[in-house]
């Protein structure tokens, strides 16, 4: 009969093992988790977390999501929380490692009496401090209590953060606000006498789980309750290619048609959540930490319910914008948050996702996500400033596809292109799957880049004379595809002499990050449009 790697062989008397970890005494059970004293190959003592996959695994999703919060709990950096050091899976049983937290429970201290009012309010400044960025990191607790708190003063430690990885992932951060009000309660019931205590707590037990939308802002109402704030003890800032084998396309330019130069890219759409509405968030909540403020040392006046009730669409679109390799947008769908876009690589993907899921902070949220080659992500880098310049204006420079962005063979390749506020000088780049960028402007038969202000330009259109002379034109072509095209508007043209008009992305990258480089400081800046196109047969 086949072990797991778990398993005792009691026979040889051999010891547990789980991978690299010796497990030497059970010390709780939670369900079908387990909770062991380990022991490591270098001889350092953890406490590990273990569940069996089978009873992870109970949608096909679960393993995914396993994976994901196990990593992003490993990146928490807060020093009431336990360094997780490792996760995984092992003979059929998934794996939390942690660093072992010693002393009694909070609960415990409790058994003896009521913290004193200093005591209460650091400890509580502390636990809700560290909940707050773990939130922030998209970690759920899942069992927050008296229970799961060591209590040392200002040692105190926040432990199972590594149990809610395998064993409560189903959990949601109003589960985790809603047993920081119940501790809050707790440790603050015997100091009904000091100022704002009595107005929190009856604020606590009447309005539910809805009395604050998140832990940063229960974090300032404790600390508020004092006429002179107390003093967080810490305060922890938030912690922050696949590609198939393809096969080269060939580019032929005969009578001004371009046989596209695409090839087939790896596209992954993540399953996500359908649009239409979701579900009412009654246990949501808003993501921005600090929503509440305070114009005095008291209680902070509650926020509309109107307003605790909006979707943090604006803060999720500024960071979804800090990142360099994503098209991604957001919009309010229902109650929830729906991400969508174009991500270059796998890398950029797990940024999206986290960053989403940290500040969604409770609100019910999906993604539409598609990844594109991590081979985009050097153009898109090479422009970041001028992008966010773009998107910054009120009258931004565009460019478009309009019969795209989806294109099958024969189509035609038009981009619309409209210029900002100012005249500028055009620099319109595609860029293929298998490292080539054609050069649509300028290009040998048409050198003339320049758009007035305001001005709208549809590039790549046939001519109408019946001479067919005209400006440059292109269809699509096999083999098919996702590739990207950038459009930079500058002041005075890019380039003094016209480049090829097919040459590697590599070369040209160099020379534009060059290029850009001589632009002055003091004159306008140059802006950026980027789009991703998707063709097949």
């Amino acid at each position: 009969m086949r072990r797991s790697a778990a398993t005792t062989d009691r026979a040889t008397g051999t010891d547990r093992r789980l991978g690299r970890y010796r497990l030497l005494d059970l010390i709780e059970r939670e369900g079908d988790a387990r909770l062991h004293r380990a022991v490591d190959a270098s001889g350092r003592v953890v406490a590990l977390w273990a569940v069996p996959l089978r009873c992870l695994c109970t949608d096909v999703g679960s393993l995914e999501r396993f994976r994901h919060m196990a990593a992003a709990a490993a990146r928490l950096s807060h020093p009431a929380i336990p360094a997780i050091l490792t996760s995984g899976e092992h003979g059929g049983i998934a794996f939390v490692a942690i660093m072992p937290a010693d002393g009694p429970t909070l609960a415990t201290r409790l058994a003896d009496g009521p913290l004193g009012w200093e005591e209460a309010v650091a400890t509580l400044d502390r636990v809700l401090d560290a909940l707050a960025t773990a939130h922030r990191s998209g970690v759920i607790h899942g069992a927050l209590s008296a229970d799961t708190i060591r209590y040392d003063g200002a040692m105190t430690m926040v432990t199972g953060f590594g149990r809610a990885v395998p064993a409560a992932m189903q959990a949601v951060q109003r589960d985790d606000l809603s047993g920081a009000m119940r501790l809050t309660q707790r440790l603050l019931a015997a100091h009904a006498e000091h100022p704002g205590v009595a107005t929190l707590l009856a604020e606590l037990r009447d309005g539910g789980t809805d009395a604050f939308p998140d832990a940063r802002s229960l974090q300032r109402a404790v600390a508020g309750v004092k006429e002179t704030i107390v003093p967080p003890l810490s305060r922890a800032g938030p912690t922050r290619s696949r590609r198939r084998p393809t096969r080269l396309g060939a580019m032929v330019l005969a009578g001004g048609a371009l046989a596209g130069g695409l090839a087939v890219l790896a596209v992954s759409h993540r399953p996500s959540p359908p649009p239409s509405p979701f579900p009412t968030p009654a246990t949501g909540t808003t993501a921005e930490a600090g929503a509440v403020a305070t114009a005095e040392p008291v209680l902070p006046p509650a926020a509309p319910p109107q307003m605790a009730r909006q979707p943090p669409v604006d803060a999720v679109a500024r960071a979804l914008r800090s990142i360099p390799c994503a098209l991604v947008g957001v919009e309010a769908v229902g109650s929830g948050l729906l991400a969508s876009g174009t991500v270059a690589g796998e890398q950029a993907e797990t940024e999206v996702r986290e960053t989403v899921e940290a500040l969604a902070a409770g609100w019910d949220h999906g993604f539409d996500l598609v990844i594109a080659d991590a081979q985009f992500c050097a153009p898109l880098g090479s422009v970041v400033t001028a992008l966010d310049a773009n998107r910054g204006l009120a009258e931004p420079l565009i460019a478009t596809v309009p019969e795209g962005p989806a294109l099958n063979a024969g189509d035609p390749l038009i981009l619309e292109i409209r210029a900002p506020a100012r005249p500028v000088q055009l620099q319109v780049d595609y860029f293929t799957i298998d490292g080539t960028v054609v050069h649509l402007l300028p290009n040998p038969s048409d050198s003339d880049a320049a758009l007035r202000a305001g001005a709208s330009r549809r590039l790549g259109e046939k001519p109408r004379d019946k001479t067919g002379k005209g400006g440059r034109h292109w269809t699509i072509g096999p083999p098919f595809g996702t590739e990207m095209l950038l459009t930079i508007a500058t002041a005075a043209p890019l380039f003094s002499v016209p480049r090829p008009e097919q040459e590697s992305a590599a070369d040209y990258l160099t020379a534009l990050a060059a290029a850009l480089a001589t632009i002055p400081a003091d004159g306008p800046a140059p802006l950026a449009d980027a789009r991703f196109i998707v063709t097949g047969p």
